[in-house]
């Protein structure tokens, strides 16, 4: 089975909601201009946004902009309306009666919210941590027939989160991680990229922010795309652009037939139990 992803890379103004709602609607209108007129088999079947895209890596602001970031699902679901396409967007920062929470939702076709994956591990030191509560769910997301396993940036350095999602009764055929990864740590996202798509044998997504963030600090951009065998599928510079590739379940499904791996390992328990959702079949809203 194949699907179409579309990874949006792009820089976001710090607390500018307004703007960079534009940004999303600008980049997404060009890359849909570019496509060829009535070629409905290489449309996107699932786009994806960077971890908070709505208001920059800015934890200062993430409490005080929450009330007016929760029209961010308004945003996105009439984005997938628009385009007819699923949505697993990014992050936003939601207020909810446990506090505030940086959240990736992901969206229907019909621009339904059907699921929700709330970021398990924080950055304490920017302060995230203090900003936010984490969440205690990793969340596996069956869109379409592709199942995959969710994190949200930091998540990344703890592979337990990811042998979870392979150790789950519905396993993962790609694993995304939606980031403002810093510029200073760029070779060590890349590295780690590489290695959970190996160590797990499923496609890996590596989606950041690029650009400034403020005070000469740099989101690193180079966002990637990893094939089961560890082989770069796609990668950006620092520039604003998309990576727009097809995965295939039968690659996943022959890497792991031919090099058993998975099926050798020996611990099964990494003290998390995943959420799943069918898309299309049972939603939030």
């Amino acid at each position: 089975m194949k699907k179409n992803i579309l990874a949006v890379q792009m820089s976001a103004l710090c607390a500018d909601f307004d703007s960079n709602c534009s940004k999303v609607a600008s980049l997404l209108e060009r890359f849909y201009a570019g496509l060829t007129p009535g070629a409905k088999g290489n449309k996107p079947d699932i786009i994806f946004l960077p971890e908070v895209w709505t208001l920059g890596w800015d934890t200062e602001c993430f409490q005080r902009c929450a009330e007016k970031n929760e029209t961010a699902l308004d945003f996105l679901s009439n984005l997938a309306k628009k385009y007819n396409t699923n949505i697993v967007g990014g992050s936003y920062i939601r207020k909810t009666d446990d506090g505030y929470k940086n959240t990736c939702p992901v969206i229907d076709r019909s621009g339904a919210v059907c699921a929700m994956y709330d970021k398990i591990h924080l950055y304490s030191p920017d302060g995230e941590a203090e900003a936010v509560r984490p969440g205690d769910k990793p969340l596996i997301v069956n869109i379409e027939g592709l199942k995959i396993g969710l994190s949200i940036c930091y998540d990344i350095r703890f592979p337990e989160l990811f042998r979870s999602y392979i150790a789950s009764k519905n396993v993962p055929d790609m694993l995304v991680n939606l980031s403002a990864w810093p510029k200073t740590r760029r070779a060590q996202y890349e590295a780690m990229a590489k290695a959970r798509a190996v160590e797990n044998q499923s496609y890996f997504l590596a989606l950041s922010q690029t650009g400034l963030i403020k005070d000469a600090i740099y989101n690193s951009g180079f966002s990637l795309l990893v094939e089961p065998l560890g082989e770069t599928v796609a990668v950006l510079g620092e520039e604003e652009g998309f990576i727009y590739e097809t995965v295939d379940t039968d690659v996943v499904k022959k890497t792991r037939e031919t090099y058993p791996n998975l099926l050798n390992r020996r611990v099964n328990d990494f003290g998390f139990c995943p959420k799943y959702a069918e898309i299309g079949v049972s939603c939030l809203r």
